[in-house]
């Protein structure tokens, strides 16, 4: 009979690993918004492109991706953070822009969501 102890190890390792993995794509998606934060005005020069919009969705995708970081609001970052993607995404399609790089960060925050979701029910049976 195998003991407890090496399943819980792996675990314990494996949670690690996803808050890991998390906080490394939240850094960078916050580090993306807080440049575009500081030196994205120039794209919003045009009356047509109100400014507050890309304040708003800069600080909504720092703050998505702080909360993605963390286990207990990893939950409620995946929301922020998704909805500021498709935001972004949106923006630069109206900007006739390429969104090649919006869509890997958005598989990425949603995988590891499904990940992490799918972690936490195995653990509550």
């Amino acid at each position: 009979m195998e003991s407890k102890e090496p399943r819980a190890d792996r675990s314990r390792m494996a949670n690690g690993v996803l808050i890991l993995a998390r906080s490394a794509i939240a850094a960078l998606l916050a580090f993306g918004a807080w440049m575009f934060l500081l030196h994205g005005r120039r794209w919003f020069e045009r009356p047509d492109r109100p400014d507050w919009a890309r304040v708003l969705l800069c600080w909504a995708e720092i703050v998505g991706a702080f909360l993605f970081a963390f286990p207990r609001t990893a939950a409620a970052g995946v929301l922020v953070l998704l909805s500021a993607l498709a935001w972004a995404a949106g923006f630069h399609f109206a900007l006739g822009q390429s969104t090649g790089m919006l869509w890997p960060d958005f598989a990425i925050v949603a995988t590891l969501a499904v990940i992490t979701h799918a972690r936490k029910a195995g653990e509550m049976r």
